[in-house]
């Protein structure tokens, strides 16, 4: 076996694993002259870098899957932007919003008695 041979065994040995490094194997694929698996494991590393969307990215990897994926002449995937209604809430902040209401509420009553005061104070 040539030690090409031995480096795309390598790189699909490590493309199996369960979460590849799919931007460095797209740069050993493209060492290895495979431009179709460096082009998908490219893109694999740009979607991973994506990860929930802007601004929840993988800034790094998201720019070097870029310029990876110009330097192979591919478009950048057009992926869905950050979403926060996907996120569920929270178990803390039903009680923050909750608090933060009282505050106001306690704020509001404390200025309208400062007016009655004052109001009283200039009518005597």
């Amino acid at each position: 076996m040539t030690t090409y041979d031995e480096a795309r065994h390598e790189a699909e040995r490590l493309g199996d694993f369960k979460e590849p490094a799919h931007r460095i194997l797209a740069e050993l694929w493209l060492l290895l002259d495979d431009r179709a698996a460096a082009i998908k494991h490219a893109r694999a590393g740009y979607k991973w870098a994506w990860a929930d969307g802007a601004p929840f990215v993988r800034r790094y990897e998201l720019t070097k899957a870029a310029e990876l994926l110009a330097r192979l002449g591919e478009p950048v995937p057009e992926l869905p932007p950050y979403d926060p209604a996907k996120d569920p809430p929270f178990d803390w902040e039903a009680d923050v919003e909750a608090a933060i209401e009282r505050l106001k509420k306690e704020k509001a009553e404390k200025e309208a008695k400062k007016q009655a005061d004052e109001a009283k104070k200039q009518a005597e």
